[in-house]
Formats: C-alpha cells, sequence, structure tokens
C-alpha cells in the first residue's frame, strides 16, 4: 500500500515533497503518506478507476485495515492505513 501511494505521488501529483510515516502504538499501527501534489476529487469514482487506488483499497480491505484518503485540488494528497493490533497475552 505504501509502494502504490508513494508511486502514485510521484507519477500523477507532480509533488515535490513527499513524507512517509510508520507510527507504532500498543493497540494500532498507523501508515501515512502525505503529498503536496495536485490532488483530486475523491470519490467512488477515483476510487475504482486504475489499478493504484483499487489495489490499496482492496488491500486494505483484505487485511481489515482503516483507510482514508484525503485530497484536494491544488493541496495535495493524504492517505492513512490504520491497523488494530491484537493484544498479546
Amino acid at each position: 500500500m505504501a509502494q502504490e501511494a508513494f508511486t502514485n505521488s510521484i507519477r500523477y501529483a507532480n509533488a515535490n515533497e513527499i513524507r512517509i510515516e510508520l507510527i507504532y502504538e500498543p493497540t494500532q499501527f498507523f501508515l501515512r503518506i502525505k503529498d503536496n501534489g495536485q490532488g483530486f476529487e475523491v470519490n467512488h469514482t477515483t476510487l475504482n478507476r486504475g489499478f493504484g487506488l483499487l489495489g490499496i483499497t482492496e488491500r486494505a480491505e483484505r487485511i481489515g485495515a482503516q483507510l482514508s484518503i484525503e485530497s484536494r485540488l491544488g493541496q495535495g494528497t493524504e492517505t492513512t492505513v490504520s491497523v488494530h493490533r491484537e493484544a498479546s497475552a
């Protein structure tokens, strides 16, 4: 998912800054990819167009992750994947 979001930022967003964060907490972890690219309108059609966003969406569903894609035209895109961890005994 990180690789695809990163590739999208480079290939389509015309971003000159991309930040990738992996935040690990006791009960969950977050993967956040944020760019300062051209942005796009997030809707059902854009999420199902092409293999990039569709692949990210399908992978998130497969592992039970929450996926958030926020984007504004001219202001970039932020993709966040959060996964809850099971408590270990």
